[in-house]
């Protein structure tokens, strides 16, 4: 796949424009969530436990985060429509017998967009539930379909025996896209998938990376209220170990992406 090259500091406004809350999975095979600090599932030096995300929308606040106050591992959703002075009754989006995990929320408008991680099915995969209506309700979740059908719990990848995961959301009118990066292709890979009927179905994912020779994670994405959509992640040769941040433009809303810019700062090591 071609690669062309641009200076350092070009994404540099694009890196803030998207919180990104990381967990770490072991990559052996996963029992359910019993504590947020669980060893068995999750274990990284920088994971304190859960964390939240916020979009905001007009007077309205929207604060996603998990926890397993319910004896499960679940995805919380909390909606202010005062400026923060009162919230709405919190709603249990996952509602899953499989742990949920890494939320993640976009809004514009009266849209609200959540993403996160569930093995409900026995193994990782990414869901969405979205709202047209300020997130008073939301619509049934959606299970995105992944590339690949290799068990994420399976595989393995350097440097160590955990790498971290993450959804990523973003919006823009009635479109919803969402990014992840997986093994199930048997490497690492960034992938990506859009709705453009607010969050009820996704087109097939798009491999972003499609990398083979290196571990493509650490992704971020951002959209205008154009037609553009920004992914940026990192690749990590498997054999040399060096770092090199990649990224990639779509100019009409997702449906196709221009060739991968390779930025020039490049380091080795973790």
């Amino acid at each position: 796949m071609k690669k062309e090259y641009l200076p350092s500091g070009f994404v540099t406004a694009l890196t803030f424009t998207t919180e990104i809350l990381t967990i770490s999975i072991v990559l052996t095979p996963l029992l359910p969530l019993q504590s947020a600090h669980a060893a068995s599932v999750i274990s990284h030096a920088n994971y304190p436990g859960p964390r939240t995300s916020i979009a905001l929308s007009g007077n309205n606040i929207y604060v996603a985060w998990w926890d397993n106050k319910t004896g499960n591992n679940e995805i919380s959703f909390a909606r202010s429509t005062d400026n923060g002075k009162t919230f709405d009754k919190t709603i249990n989006l996952s509602n899953a017998k499989g742990a949920s995990a890494d939320s993640q929320i976009a809004t514009q408008g009266d849209n609200v967009y959540v993403s996160w991680w569930d093995n409900q099915t026995g193994s990782w995969n990414v869901f969405s539930r979205a709202s047209t209506d300020g997130g008073k309700t939301f619509g049934d979740a959606v299970m995105l379909k992944s590339i690949g059908s290799s068990p994420l719990k399976k595989l393995t990848a350097p440097p160590s025996d955990t790498i971290p995961v993450d959804t990523a959301v973003a919006a823009s009118g009635n479109n919803e896209y969402v990014m992840w990066w997986d093994n199930k292709t048997g490497n690492w890979e960034v992938s990506f998938a859009k709705s453009t009927d607010n969050g009820k179905t996704f087109g097939s994912p798009m491999n972003i990376s499609n990398s083979s020779d290196a571990h493509s994670l650490g992704a971020r994405i951002a959209a205008d209220q154009g037609s553009n959509v920004y992914i940026s992640w990192v690749d990590i040769d498997e054999k040399t170990g060096q770092k090199q941040v990649l990224f990639r433009a779509s100019n009409d809303n997702g449906q196709a992406f221009g060739n991968p810019f390779m930025l020039n700062s490049t380091t080795t090591g973790r």
